[in-house]
């Protein structure tokens, strides 16, 4: 007979490696999950007024996200049909910088498609 001594016990291996995988899970779920950017755009220190006497279309994005024409709220849809009737105006948008980016960039994308990416971005002047 042999009598061997074997230490009965439990290997760690296989339980250090599953903490770790949940460790890093953990790590790189916590740090990806930002629910919003916060995006302050600058002012621009080099704006310039706009050159000529061409019509313009002042649509302004407020702070909560909304679509204005001459103090008049407007959806997506109205704003579509205001650019397709004149389409020789010039369209300069004012931006409160509080405005939620996806309002933003919801007019961007309708001034895109219905401009040919040709519109103004109007600034603030630096405050200094």
């Amino acid at each position: 007979m042999h009598d061997f001594e074997e230490d009965p016990g439990i290997d760690l291996t296989p339980v250090i490696d599953v903490v770790f995988m949940l460790l890093i899970f953990f790590i790189m779920t916590t740090t990806f999950s930002k629910p919003v950017l916060d995006i302050v755009l600058p002012s621009s220190e080099t704006s310039e007024e706009a050159a000529g006497k061409s019509p313009e279309l002042l649509i302004s994005v407020k702070a909560d996200g909304s679509i204005h024409y001459q103090e008049k709220p407007l959806d997506k849809e109205a704003l579509t049909a205001l650019l397709e009737t004149r389409p020789e105006a010039l369209l300069n948008l004012y931006v409160d910088e509080k405005a939620p980016f996806e309002a933003f960039v919801g007019v961007v994308d309708i001034a895109k498609m219905r401009r040919g990416g040709h519109f103004v971005i109007s600034t603030q002047p630096s405050r200094q």
